[in-house]
């Protein structure tokens, strides 16, 4: 029997009214500027293109901002199915995965977008992709969906991970150490250190889903998820030490600042920072209550994206 969609994209998975039918129909083409508030769509996740800020979400949306989140504006894709995952290269080249094995790249900086169609997804859906640099991109997901580009987005390959049968969902792989980190459903946990061509399984701190990985200023592993379960190893994932929230709330996203300090983000508006490479966090939380989801740094700032569009950390809270 197939698991249960991961909670990190059933948690901001209700549908909004956008501007116009045309758009609620799934009619709008690729590129063309559409006329939806960047706080009224439920965005999934957001990366740096260069100066710009690119966030997609629902239907196949995605935002784009040149003035570090101040404004935004949205553009259509080939797909209608929410997109869940972006990552660029570079100031141009970017892919973005989402919902039914949907897969779009883009050469302009996100402005417009080209479908790639994947073979061997079924309906499964792609969860995350990460640029690898010189154009490689890996994309993941669903049901231990994984697949690897070595040419800017353009051709993919499907590869086994882990084992013929492994069909936990891998929320996300993270470049650190000189190797590939990726962690997922069931307390997934492993590392490649050939560059995704293998994976090894390791000693999981936990047997619930992970949603994510980052890696501190001090080469510090910290490893988020599920019940606000936070783990963080010193030695490469050799061990891990739990860290205590003091909350069960999920925990969807990740970031390392150019300061050091670590932000996780989550259900209910969760925000948990730490200024000691993840030994401790302090918790805050927005007082709309609304899910985030992913965030990005801006000069003097941080932007988030989730159940509420995007917008400033600040305003936020």
């Amino acid at each position: 029997m197939k698991h249960l969609i991961s909670a990190a994209c059933l948690a901001m998975g209700a549908t909004l009214a956008f501007a116009s039918a045309a758009q609620a129909a799934g009619t709008v083409r690729d590129g063309t500027v559409v006329d939806i508030k960047p706080d009224r769509i439920i965005l999934m996740d957001i990366a740096r293109a260069g100066d710009r800020l690119v966030t997609v979400g629902e239907r196949g949306f995605a935002l784009l901002s040149d003035d570090a989140g101040k404004s935004w504006r949205a553009v259509g894709t080939p797909v209608t199915r929410t997109l869940t995952g972006i990552a660029f290269q570079d100031a141009k080249l970017g892919v973005a995965v989402g919902h039914g094995g949907s897969l779009v790249r883009t050469e302009d900086g996100g402005a417009t977008w080209t479908a790639v169609e994947l073979e061997d997804t079924g309906s499964d859906s792609l969860l995350g992709v990460a640029s690898l640099g010189g154009g490689r991109f890996v994309a993941y997901g669903a049901f231990g969906l994984y697949f690897d580009s070595a040419d800017g987005g353009r051709t993919w390959e499907r590869r086994r991970i882990l084992a013929e049968d492994f069909e936990a969902h891998i929320s996300q792989v993270l470049p650190a150490h000189d190797a590939l980190w990726l962690v997922g459903e069931t307390g997934t946990l492993a590392r490649s250190e050939d560059g995704g061509a293998t994976y090894t399984a390791l000693p999981s701190p936990y047997l619930g889903s992970f949603f994510g990985i980052v890696e501190a200023q001090d080469g510090a592993l910290v490893i988020f998820g599920m019940r606000g379960n936070v783990f963080r190893s010193a030695d490469n994932g050799a061990t891990w030490q739990r860290i205590e929230l003091g909350t069960t709330t999920s925990l969807n996203g990740g970031r390392v600042l150019p300061d050091g300090r670590i932000l996780l983000v989550g259900n209910s508006g969760l925000v948990a920072e730490s200024s000691d490479n993840g030994l401790t966090f302090n918790v805050e939380w927005s007082p709309a209550g609304k899910g985030f989801s992913a965030l990005a740094e801006v000069p003097g700032g941080v932007v988030v994206a989730g159940a509420s569009g995007v917008g400033m950390l600040d305003a936020a809270l």
